[in-house]
């Protein structure tokens, strides 16, 4: 399988993961250690720290009326064999009230470590502030 196919079907788990909490995959698709970047700041996360966290982050999510998670295009560059930069374009679905949907576009860049059967994440990148984006969008 080629990187361009190997990309493609990681970035079909993660709108899968994205919109069902399967922790297993999710598991599968992070390094042990990973660096994560918004406009705040960057930080190493241990993927474990990071697990205790993703039931409330999906439960809060639901809570502000969250639907689906898309994955609308992508955007891949090689680094060399062990890398490749991937800027991920996603639409997320929102229903506060019946009737009201309120779609927003995400953009995050992706390292990904490709040994292996499966790309990994070593490096997720967000470019705005989620909380400050959900303020503008209406959600909170």
């Amino acid at each position: 399988m080629n990187h361009d196919k190997k990309i493609k079907a990681f970035f079909e788990g993660v709108e899968q993961a994205s919109n069902t909490l399967d922790l297993n995959l999710i598991d599968a698709q992070y390094t042990e250690q990973f660096i994560f970047a918004d406009p705040n700041g960057t930080r190493v996360i241990e993927k474990q720290k990071f697990f205790s966290a993703l039931p409330k982050r999906y439960e809060f999510f639901k809570s502000l009326g969250h639907r689906s998670t898309k994955v609308v295009s992508l955007d891949e560059t090689p680094i060399d064999d062990q890398y490749t930069i991937v800027k991920a374009h996603f639409l997320m679905q929102f229903q506060k009230t019946p009737g009201q949907m309120i779609e927003a576009k995400v953009d995050s860049t992706y390292i990904l470590f490709m040994k292996g059967d499966t790309p990994r994440i070593a490096m997720h990148i967000e470019h705005e502030d989620l909380k400050e984006a959900m303020h503008a969008w209406g959600l909170l």
